[in-house]
């Protein structure tokens, strides 16, 4: 599909395929103003087009024809280096929260308020959804915990979140200062 393609572009993308500089210029111009006539040269590595038009841009776009002329004279890239290398995404390792020594530190606050909550023998806290507003793209959950005669509420972007917010203020209301996540 080179047809849509400028012929300039076409230049610059080949130069660029073969790590060739590129360099257009105007060599000339000639003639009275209202009859110009202008020559660009260009180079591409060891490749020299030379073009004549009325305007510079019709002057660039003929030297970029027969520089093409001469591109075509080169033997075809070996296919392998067309493939562009994937870029590997760099994909963070995901640390799952650590049981420490520390009672439930580093836990996350969901599983750490259930067992706070079985270490008491008490009921488990029960989670409920309590509204979800905003746009799809931008939505905003709200949770809430009860524990006992307690509810704290949390909000986040998704119901998740939402949830692990509304644990944390829990702990925090049942006296057990969350460890500050960095």
């Amino acid at each position: 599909g080179h047809m849509n393609k400028s012929e300039i572009s076409q230049v610059f993308e080949i130069a660029l395929k073969r790590n060739l500089p590129v360099n257009f210029e105007v060599a000339r111009e000639s003639g009275p103003p209202h009859m110009k006539n202008f020559v660009t040269k260009v180079s591409v590595g060891e490749f020299v087009g030379e073009g004549e038009g009325k305007s510079k841009k019709i002057s660039k776009k003929n030297a970029a024809i027969a520089v093409l002329e001469e591109l075509k004279k080169l033997p075809p890239l070996p296919a392998v280096e067309r493939v562009k290398p994937r870029i590997k995404k760099k994909t963070k390792p995901i640390v799952k929260p650590q049981t420490s020594p520390e009672y439930g530190q580093g836990i996350n606050p969901i599983s750490r308020l259930a067992q706070i909550q079985q270490a008491k023998k008490e009921k488990e806290p029960e989670y409920t959804l309590l509204t979800e507003r905003g746009l799809p793209r931008r939505r905003e959950f709200v949770m809430q915990v009860k524990v006992g005669n307690h509810t704290a509420e949390g909000t986040g972007t998704n119901k998740k979140v939402a949830k692990r917010n509304a644990a944390e203020n829990m702990l925090e209301i049942l006296g057990f200062k969350v460890p500050q996540r960095q």
